[in-house]
């Protein structure tokens, strides 16, 4: 299985803690992490990251034929980019949703993921294991149905 990893703005200069794991992870060990650990599921994983809107879209665009699913972080877009939600309803391969801390305690603009609407799970506040989290799901929907259905995770 082919997954295309999209990590939006600000993802990249982000510096994550994990629980059992001493100090700080940056985005390339993010990347080395999960490679590792795509690899071990049996996942050939591809990264791109951007602090460009158009450029996410591109990407999404894009995916038809070269991703089986997306993995999409799509950092402060999810607000507000319905862009975004656009391109991941049309473009056809089914797509998981991560956001690495949990929204709900912020800013109340923060209440309605417009992007998740186009996702067919979201995994939100599990720091790097909601990525694991959204690969293993993602595995089993398309193990299970092989589509995009709509299988909301909350």
């Amino acid at each position: 299985m082919r997954f295309l990893f999209i990590n939006g703005p600000n993802v990249n200069i982000t510096r994550f803690t994990e629980p059992g794991v001493e100090g700080e992870v940056d985005y390339n060990g993010l990347l080395d992490y999960l490679d590792v650990c795509c690899q071990q599921m049996g996942i050939e994983p591809d990264f791109f990251q951007s602090n460009h809107e158009g450029d996410i879209i591109d990407e999404i665009q894009s995916a038809a034929g070269r991703a089986d699913g997306i993995i999409l972080n799509p950092g402060g877009y999810a607000y507000y980019s319905v862009a975004i939600l656009d391109a991941l309803q049309l473009c056809g391969v089914p797509a998981v949703e991560v956001l690495m801390s949990e929204p709900s305690g912020r800013e109340p603009f923060r209440n309605t993921d417009v992007v998740s609407f186009g996702c067919q799970g979201r995994f939100a506040g599990e720091g790097i294991g909601g990525y694991l989290h959204a690969c293993s799901y993602l595995v089993q929907l398309l193990r299970l149905d092989g589509g995009a259905q709509s299988h909301m995770v909350q």
